[in-house]
């Protein structure tokens, strides 16, 4: 399933050269021209509204990695999505802190009082009727927008957003240059947004 919100495109970067973005001469203004893209990306791994302050520190932490780490960008590698894949890593990051959190907070205790009050205290973790049905729904037009992507653009956004592999790993896979993965991937993204209404 694609997660619940999908990044918006940025058209001023995407394609350019990584030496041109990310060579001796970046500034932080170039890097702060990618903050709206990472953020939704972020708070689409996240499931949480960019205006989360979980994303917000993310987004931080993502462009802080990018900065430090772009003597690593191959020259001619697109930066974009260079740091959408340093941002995805960042947002699972934080996913398994949280899992590793909730974990150690569920641990019983052998206190038979203090066992009682942590039952009360749980919450039905299951979404309402009304969620379930808005999910079902948001399910079924994400399924017919993939329906009208052609296939291979379809299997390029599958693998990135549901098997998590990487552009490098798709482009492997499919046989196909890496910039034309990157090209499906953001054009497969803008028609689920459309069909999405967001």
């Amino acid at each position: 399933m694609i997660p619940a919100t999908t990044p918006p495109s940025l058209p001023a970067s995407d394609g350019l050269p990584a030496a041109s973005l990310v060579g001796v001469g970046t500034s932080l203004d170039e890097t702060a021209a990618l903050r709206p893209v990472v953020r939704a990306a972020i708070a689409c791994v996240l499931g949480e509204r960019a205006d989360h302050p979980d994303v917000e520190d993310c987004t931080h932490e993502a462009l802080a990695r990018a900065l430090e780490g772009r003597s690593r960008l191959r020259d001619g590698e697109p930066l974009r999505p260079w740091v959408l894949g340093i941002a995805r890593h960042v947002a699972l990051d934080v996913l398994r802190r949280r899992r590793r959190t909730r974990r150690a907070e569920a641990q019983p205790s052998h206190d038979p009082e203090a066992q009682g009050e942590l039952l009360e205290a749980v919450e039905d973790p299951a979404p309402g009727p009304e969620e379930r049905a808005s999910q079902i729904e948001r399910a079924r037009r994400i399924e017919l927008a993939l329906q009208k992507l052609a296939e291979p653009q379809r299997r390029a956004l599958l693998a990135f957003h549901v098997e998590g592999l990487n552009y490098q790993e798709i482009s492997r896979r499919l046989g196909i240059p890496l910039g034309t993965v990157a090209t499906w991937i953001a054009r497969g993204r803008r028609c689920l947004a459309e069909a999405l209404g967001e």
